[in-house]
């Protein structure tokens, strides 16, 4: 059984890293070694996200919405000089709030053997 932690980090923050990396790349015209210095990973990581030999998940795209307009927003923040500790505070209350939707607990309950009725994450039904 995967927790839901899990599947922020074998599928959201791969999506998330995949496209701010090549927005950076194309849209702010950066050095991959500036992106991955902005970001706080290797050079070879954003490489391998500029190539899509990693990273991007269409289902999370397809599913949350949101992805795009929060990438784009982050990356405006990024090329404008934001901290990386700013940007670990960003992504990860971006990550929170989307594990509080029920999008992301029927997510969550399709990728295993999980009670479709579980309450594991939330006693009450979480928020649309």
């Amino acid at each position: 059984m995967l927790q839901p932690q899990e599947l922020v980090v074998a599928k959201l923050l791969p999506t998330i890293r995949a496209r701010l990396a090549r927005e950076l790349l194309r849209t702010y015209r950066m050095k991959q070694i500036d992106v991955a210095r902005a970001m706080g990973i290797t050079q070879a990581a954003v490489s391998h996200y500029n190539t899509q030999s990693r990273g991007v998940d269409q289902e999370m795209l397809r599913l949350f919405p949101e992805i795009k307009p929060f990438v784009h927003g982050l990356a405006e923040s990024l090329a404008s000089g934001m901290t990386l500790s700013d940007q670990i505070a960003t992504v990860n209350q971006f990550c929170s709030n989307l594990m509080l939707t029920a999008r992301f607990c029927e997510y969550h309950k399709g990728m295993g053997d999980i009670d479709p009725h579980c309450t594991a994450c939330f006693p009450s039904p979480p928020r649309p």
